[in-house]
């Protein structure tokens, strides 16, 4: 699919514990105020957006819980990134650059394979937040409210508004019922979803952004 049909609005606000805070699971027809809306590009370039990215291609061992914070010991008991995963952080860090799109902060899971993905896009120095971790993890956690408590966090992050620039996560695929924007569940690995804060609490899906089309995006600057 081209990178242009790829650009989706949505309307999203915080309802409560278990909304879906109103996204579009899905392309949807931009409102009528919104007939041009600028490229997805331009948009990144202005600032002010949240990029919830999921951790590049991670299919070296599996992911086995164990005792302790098991998903932060590397290679012991959870998937790491794979050579390939590792070469397209390199390269979509690269192109962030090229492209002029300004990251103000960066954000990961604890998971040692979000950890190495932040590490290697170098786009600022990534800080570990628990809100970010796999679902796994927060269920075994709260076996209750373990995944209602990891939607909540999620959304937050997600309405929060940039102070300058863009805030990048290094997250997870959410594939769970209820998670804190339909897209997430969707994620491949790499694949970026781009949301706008409101201002209220509230936020908007931008777009959706695969791992090869940052160079898509380069040949359109």
């Amino acid at each position: 699919m081209q990178l242009a049909l790829r650009i989706v609005f949505g309307a999203c606000l915080a309802l409560g514990p278990l909304a879906l805070a109103g996204c579009a699971a899905g392309p949807a027809r931009p409102p009528s105020s919104l007939t041009s809306p600028p490229s997805l590009l331009e948009a990144l370039r202005a600032g002010g957006h949240v990029i919830y990215m999921r951790h590049m291609n991670a299919d070296v061992g599996r992911d086995v819980p164990g005792a302790g914070e098991w998903w932060k010991k590397c290679g012991e008991g959870h998937r790491m990134l794979s050579e390939r995963g590792r070469a397209e952080a390199t390269r979509i860090g690269e192109a962030i650059r090229r492209l002029g799109i300004p990251i103000s902060e960066v954000r990961s899971s604890e998971y040692c394979r979000a950890v190495e993905t932040a590490r290697l896009l170098a786009l600022g120095d990534p800080k570990t937040d628990a809100r970010l971790n796999g679902w796994p993890v927060w269920k075994a956690v709260d076996p209750d409210r373990g995944l209602e408590r990891l939607a909540e966090g999620t959304r937050a992050l997600l309405a929060g508004r940039p102070v300058q620039g863009n805030v990048l996560l290094i997250s997870h695929k959410q594939d769970f019922p209820h998670p804190a924007a339909p897209v997430l569940a969707e994620l491949d690995d790499g694949e970026s979803a781009i949301f706008t804060p409101d201002g209220r609490g509230g936020f908007a899906l931008r777009g959706r952004i695969k791992p090869e089309e940052w160079a898509q995006m380069e040949g359109r600057k």
